[in-house]
C-alpha cells in the first residue's frame, strides 16, 4: 500500500509510472492530518 512514507521512494524508483492507488492510505492519514492536508503532502511527495 503506497503512503506518505513509501511513496517518494516508489515514485523516485520506478518514474516512468503514471497512475498509482493510494486512496485507502490517503483516507486513513486525512482521519489524523486532514483532508486538505493530506492532500497537500501527496503532493508534494509526488513532485520530490
Amino acid at each position: 500500500d503506497l503512503s506518505l512514507e513509501n511513496l517518494h521512494y516508489f515514485i523516485s524508483n520506478i518514474p516512468w509510472v503514471d497512475e498509482v492507488s493510494i486512496g485507502h492510505a490517503l483516507i486513513c492519514e486525512s482521519l489524523y492530518l486532514g483532508l486538505e492536508n493530506t492532500i497537500q503532502l501527496y503532493l508534494r511527495e509526488l513532485r520530490g
